[in-house]
């Protein structure tokens, strides 16, 4: 059997305790429980039968509120509290306690370590709640030499370990855990009037209540029946709106009623089939309107998770869609972000690079690679030859560049431009007004949505290459462009020559010709485009290669294919579809 605890019991309440005039007389309080029938229980009897489950801790049996009862007397006789939280309680001190428990309880569980586990919780928590008693009642009271006198009596503690403990509650760090903790409290902004029974003591009032509605109802009706089915669970947002309902009927706070309308709302529009509960989105969810937290279930009580209460998640989501489609916004709105950040950054690093090349940079900002796909509707070029923008134009020729370069029709120039259609123009192009015809089929250089030959071009705005634009005064063939600067013949190295290429690149993305029904998708002229971003993926080495990339592989693979004849033996797909 136990050692019985050495404190002595509390003294009868005292008429003659003293105080000084400017205190008020101390709060009369519950007196410490000390279950004397147990701890006098005589030498070999028989000790009382408590089940506990090993899952979630709860007991069952005639004796389980007793029980409940002696592990609080044993965390406010057994430990110490001037220990900083249970953590820091020895493990040897546990194990006593635990031995202590077993020597007054019957519990047939006890060989399961989950059975130690969870009673020894229960009994942490019942320490840490007594040593918040002790502050708020005993440790901040005003009266400090009255109250020191009364606590060590009632509880049976030194007045040495009271002292230590009232000095650790007014040191400075305790005040701010204090205050935080002040601040959590508020955010409840439902309290329950539950007793310590908590949610598994009303869950039994109310099956008790409704098993007896049952059998009177069945003695009414006569039924000889000697079974009489059990009543069904207690719904979780019933025991959540019983628990914060006072004796008057009235709830504990107004957000507490808003809630408790919201559930008898939804109550209604389930019986009538307007809302389905499905996974962890139950009648209790929807009115709060926040997920469950991990860890806990509410209006359940202690020791059961999530898991244990809904089973096991499905693959298919159980987050109701309006809280699924708040989060996907807010996923996309940091995907966003991110993008928005890495781009900024690769193109500061792009004008940087280029800057320090001495390449010209662009006007205005890059307009991606759709940027000459842009409309000419309304686009007209000025009967009188002036330029709106500067005045300053002149007549030319429009050449194509063959051997030798041909001309295809005759326009007027304005070098003072530096857009078209809104568009920056590069650094190689000008602004020109096409004004009369010379080959209709001849192809335009830089097309648009609507011009794509020079049949189409008549009064309208383009822009032509400098290199093959001449003036009419001027006689003579246009000399085709002059070939880039190109590196020693003697570099051997692919990944060095497609570098060259970035800086061009970023001024005008490269249109790739291709077949675009070769890869499954219908529309023909669907554009293949490969940009700087693209070229520097595949130079650095260590990122994964974008769709366009892949797309150009493929494209190279095919026609490898096709040259070796072996079209029949092999296909690729679409990288978008797959």
């Amino acid at each position: 059997m136990a050692t019985q605890s050495n404190s002595p019991p509390p003294p009868p309440p005292s008429t003659g305790v003293t105080s000084h005039s400017s205190s008020p007389p101390l709060k009369r309080t519950r007196k410490a429980s000390r279950l004397r029938l147990l701890a006098t229980r005589p030498v070999g009897a028989e000790r009382p039968l408590v089940h506990v489950d090993p899952v979630t801790g709860k007991t069952d049996g005639p004796h389980s509120k007793k029980f409940r009862t002696y592990l609080g007397i044993v965390a406010r006789d057994k430990v110490d509290v001037t220990y900083e939280n249970w953590k820091h309680v020895p493990i040897t001190q546990k194990d006593l306690i635990w031995e202590d428990i077993q020597a007054e309880f019957d519990i047939p569980e006890a060989s399961d370590l989950r059975t130690k586990k969870k009673i020894l919780q229960t009994v942490g928590e019942r320490w840490r709640q007594f040593k918040s008693d002790l502050t708020s009642k005993w440790a901040l009271a005003a009266d400090k030499d009255s109250v020191d006198d009364t606590v060590c009596k009632m509880y049976g503690i030194s007045k040495e370990k009271w002292t230590q403990f009232c000095q650790s509650r007014r040191d400075p760090s305790w005040e701010n855990v204090r205050k935080k903790a002040q601040v959590v409290q508020k955010q409840n902004t439902a309290p329950h009037v539950m007793s310590r029974g908590g949610y598994e003591y009303l869950e039994k009032k109310l099956m008790d209540e409704k098993r007896k509605k049952k059998l009177e109802e069945a003695t009414q009706s006569g039924s000889t029946d000697t079974v009489i089915d059990p009543p069904s669970p207690i719904k979780r947002h019933v025991k959540w709106k019983l628990a914060r309902t006072k004796k008057t009927g009235d709830m504990t706070s107004e957000a507490a009623k808003e809630i408790a309308d919201k559930i008898d709302a939804l109550e209604e529009q389930a019986s009538q089939g307007s809302f389905v509960t499905h996974g962890r989105h139950d009648i209790l969810t929807a009115a709060i309107g926040r997920p469950e937290h991990p860890g806990r279930v509410r209006a359940v009580g202690a020791g059961i998770t999530i898991k244990q209460y809904f089973g096991s998640a499905s693959r298919t989501s159980s987050i109701a869609p309006e809280y699924l489609q708040q989060l996907t916004q807010q996923i996309k709105d940091q995907l966003e972000d991110s993008i928005t950040e890495k781009v900024t950054r690769r193109l500061m690093l792009s004008l940087s690079q280029m800057q320090s090349q001495g390449l010209a940079l662009p006007h205005e900002p890059d307009v991606g690679p759709l940027a000459a796909r842009v409309s000419t509707k309304e686009s007209c070029v000025d009967p009188s030859g002036n330029d709106l923008d500067t005045g300053d134009s002149y007549k030319c020729g429009l050449y194509i560049e063959e051997y030798p370069s041909r001309l295809v029709a005759l326009g007027r120039v304005y070098e003072g431009s530096t857009t078209i259609h809104n568009i920056p123009l590069l650094h190689d192009q000008v602004k020109v007004g096409v004004e009369e015809i010379r080959d209709v089929d001849a192809p335009i250089l830089v097309p648009t949505k609507e011009v794509k030959v020079v049949g189409q071009a008549l009064n309208t705005f383009l822009a032509w290459p400098t290199h093959l634009v001449k003036r009419l005064s001027e006689q003579g063939a246009v000399r085709p462009a002059k070939p880039a600067d190109r590196p020693d013949d003697e570099v051997d190295d692919p990944l060095y020559l497609m570098t060259l290429t970035i800086p061009q690149l970023f001024l005008k993305p490269l249109q790739v010709m291709w077949d675009a029904t070769l890869f499954g998708l219908f529309n023909e002229n669907f554009p293949l485009y490969i940009k700087h971003e693209d070229l520097s993926e595949i130079a650095h080495g260590g990122q994964c290669l974008s769709i366009s990339v892949i797309q150009l592989w493929i494209l190279h693979m095919t026609e490898t294919s096709m040259r070796a004849g072996n079209i029949d033996v092999y296909g690729f797909l679409e990288p978008h579809i797959v």
